[in-house]
């Protein structure tokens, strides 16, 4: 027998993970399911242990499903006679086929560490026994909103949403800009952020979403969090799908990135180290690990009204790491002609040019 038959392939319990968020997602608001949905259910959970301790530890961290309160249920062969007015969805399994690999990007050409004394950036809290209500902030500015049901919702610089909270629901307008959203749970009233074209769904969890031109990119630090394509929730002119009844493009964990709208464009993982210099916006930093200077360039352009242009196509990809106060662009600039070889043009007060130094 060779070498190779011994060998022993340990489950992917990444994928299992994403897996098991995915069948919480789709199994929140129901009661029972369909007998094809409960039977793949079933198989799914019977691979292996960790299957089963997946879709637990998923359910606590959801805020828990009646319908999974004793998974020994689905050993009941008299599941199959359950039903339920639901369509089917995407087979969870498929999640994993769809996942984006994560680019780690090349070696950061040098560090740019930026020290200030002073802060551009301001923060300020709303707090208030709010139920409904409008709130934005302008470029350079952050806000902490303290909604009723104990959630707390910080609107990054230049950011735009409104509030709509009531005994049966929860529903946040992300109108422009980005957010971040602390959660309180409350399985009785799912927490719903609409952007663009897509919905964000959780119930106990905290998660950041970001509104691109025609996409959300979602980041989830906290929980499981369901994706729904709001094309999911209309099957035509009159007809409305209730949001318990759509089975969502697919469902984040910890670490976890998406972008989407009517699909799901990217899937990614991060470390926690990636992830925690993504959110360090909240305290009013940017962070870079690598990324290219057109990156740079785009995510700093929207904490400040200078318009940031790169005279050199061949500079965009120029990788940058480090960290700076947000919105002091001029210590950007310094930094950049100090250690990157960049030579900065300033037009006008509100106009510079990047360019290589000669």
């Amino acid at each position: 027998m060779s070498e190779t038959k011994n060998i022993v392939e340990f489950p992917n319990l990444k994928a299992i993970e994403e897996e098991a968020a995915l069948w919480i997602a789709r199994l929140d608001g129901r009661d029972s399911l369909p007998a094809s949905e409960a039977a793949a259910l079933k198989d799914w959970i019977a691979q292996s242990a960790q299957h089963r301790h997946a879709l637990e530890r998923m359910s606590q961290l959801w805020g828990g499903l009646a319908c999974l309160d004793d998974l020994n249920y689905l050993d009941d062969a008299s599941i199959a006679g359950q039903s339920l007015n639901s369509g089917t969805g995407q087979n969870p399994a498929s999640l994993g086929q769809k996942r984006a690999k994560w680019w780690t990007g090349a070696a950061v050409a040098a560090s740019l560490m930026v020290a200030v004394a002073g802060s551009f950036f301001l923060n300020f809290e709303s707090q208030r026994d709010l139920q409904t209500g409008h709130f934005a902030t302008a470029i350079g500015e952050q806000e902490t909103v303290l909604l009723s049901d104990g959630s707390k919702i910080i609107l990054n610089t230049n950011s735009e949403v409104t509030v709509d909270l009531d005994d049966n629901h929860r529903s946040i307008n992300l109108l422009r800009g980005e957010a971040h959203f602390d959660v309180a749970s409350d399985a009785d009233r799912p927490f719903l952020v609409y952007a663009n074209d897509g919905i964000v769904k959780a119930v106990g969890t905290a998660f950041t979403v970001h509104l691109r031109k025609t996409s959300v990119e979602v980041t989830v630090s906290e929980g499981v969090v369901a994706l729904i394509s709001r094309a999911q929730t209309s099957a035509g002119d009159s007809v409305s799908t209730p949001i318990e009844d759509i089975a969502p493009l697919a469902a984040l964990t910890v670490g976890q990135s998406a972008v989407f709208a009517e699909t799901v464009e990217s899937l990614t993982r991060m470390s926690g180290e990636a992830l925690d210099r993504k959110l360090l916006w909240r305290g009013g930093f940017i962070a870079f690990a690598g990324e290219p200077l057109s990156t740079v360039v785009a995510d700093v352009s929207r904490y400040t009204d200078i318009t940031i242009e790169i005279e050199d196509p061949e500079l965009e990809n120029l990788p940058i790491g480090g960290y700076f106060k947000a919105g002091e662009v001029e210590d950007m600039f310094d930094s950049l002609e100090a250690s990157f070889g960049i030579a900065v043009e300033r037009v006008s007060p509100t106009r510079v040019k990047l360019s290589r130094a000669s």
